[in-house]
């Protein structure tokens, strides 16, 4: 949401990534399923702030962390990661 919100965020990944595809959780098992796979589990993958990222995304940490650990899918929605 927060992405969506800043007016060149996805512009801006896009040109530093090249083509990417936006998925929201629902969105990405959706899709796998259409193509024939069996969703058994789904999990949220370690966020680039945990492995040294830059300042502006380490101002996020703590409150992500938090957030997260009340309700993950609202947090990531939310607050990105």
């Amino acid at each position: 949401m927060q992405t969506v919100l800043r007016k060149h965020a996805l512009v801006k990944r896009r040109d530093m990534y090249g083509h990417l595809h936006y998925f929201t959780k629902e969105t990405a098992l959706e899709t796998l399923r259409e193509t024939g796979y069996e969703i058994l589990d789904c999990f949220y993958t370690v966020r680039a702030n945990d492995l040294g990222a830059a300042a502006t995304q380490r101002l996020l940490k703590i409150p992500r962390k938090l957030f997260f650990a009340l309700h993950e899918n609202s947090a990531v929605r939310v607050l990105g990661g």
